[in-house]
C-alpha cells in the first residue's frame, strides 16, 4: 500500500499524454503537486528547477534529451532526485516517484536484495531486518498490456525470503515493486 503522507513537487515528462495523466491523479491522491510536460524543451527552458523536487522521465525520451533537462533542473536545485520511468506502468512508475521521495541511504534500507528465480518460479528477497511486507510484480507483455500479480502481504523475516509465484509471469519485461516499513523499492529482474 503507497503512503498517503508523501510530499513534495514532481515533474512528469514524457510523450504519452494519457500515461502522465493517470501518473499525474495516483501521485496528486498521494498528496504531491504535480506537473506534466509532453515538450522536453520547454520543461528544460521554462521550469524552474528550484520549484521541483522530483522529475520523472519516461523512457521515451532520448538520452540526450534526459541529460539537458536534468542539468537545467540541477541548476537551481542540486538536491533534485530523477526518475528514470522503466515501463508504461502507472503502478510501476508511482512506486519509483515513491521511492525517489522515501528512501533512505543504501545502508538504511530495509530491503537488500530481490530476485526472480524464473526455474523455481519464486521470488527471493532479502532484508535486513523483519518486517510487513508486500510485494508486487508488474509485466510488459510483447503487446505492451500491463499486468499484476501480488506476490505476497504480510510478515517476511530477516534474511532471505522465499516467496511463489503463480500464473503467468515468464514473458516480457518484469518488474517487482517492495513496500516495507514505509520504504518502497522497485527492481527490474530478468
Amino acid at each position: 500500500m503507497a503512503d498517503s503522507t508523501l510530499n513534495g513537487r514532481v515533474l512528469l515528462v514524457g510523450k504519452r499524454a494519457r500515461i502522465l495523466d493517470q501518473l499525474a491523479d495516483d501521485l496528486t491522491r498521494l498528496g504531491l503537486h504535480v506537473r506534466e510536460e509532453t515538450d522536453v524543451e520547454r520543461a528544460r527552458t521554462q521550469i524552474d528547477g528550484a520549484t521541483v523536487d522530483v522529475v520523472a522521465v519516461g523512457r521515451a525520451i532520448k538520452p540526450g534529451q534526459r541529460e539537458r533537462l536534468v542539468h537545467a533542473l540541477r541548476t537551481k536545485n542540486p538536491r533534485l532526485r530523477v526518475v528514470q520511468g522503466l515501463a508504461p506502468i502507472t503502478p510501476v512508475l508511482v512506486a519509483q516517484v515513491e521511492e525517489a521521495l522515501t528512501a533512505p541511504s543504501r545502508d538504511a534500507r530495509i530491503v537488500g536484495a530481490v530476485a526472480l528465480e524464473t526455474v523455481n518460479a519464486r521470488v527471493v528477497i532479502t532484508l535486513r531486518q523483519a518486517v510487513e511486507a508486500s510485494v508486487d510484480l508488474h509485466r510488459l507483455d510483447m503487446l505492451y498490456r500491463a499486468h499484476e500479480q501480488q506476490i505476497y502481504r504480510g510478515p517476511l523475516e530477516r534474511g532471505r525470503n522465499f516467496l511463489p509465484i503463480r500464473g503467468r509471469f515468464h514473458r516480457g519485461e518484469r518488474f517487482l515493486v517492495v513496500r516495507a516499513a514505509g520504504q518502497t523499492s522497485v527492481h527490474a529482474v530478468d
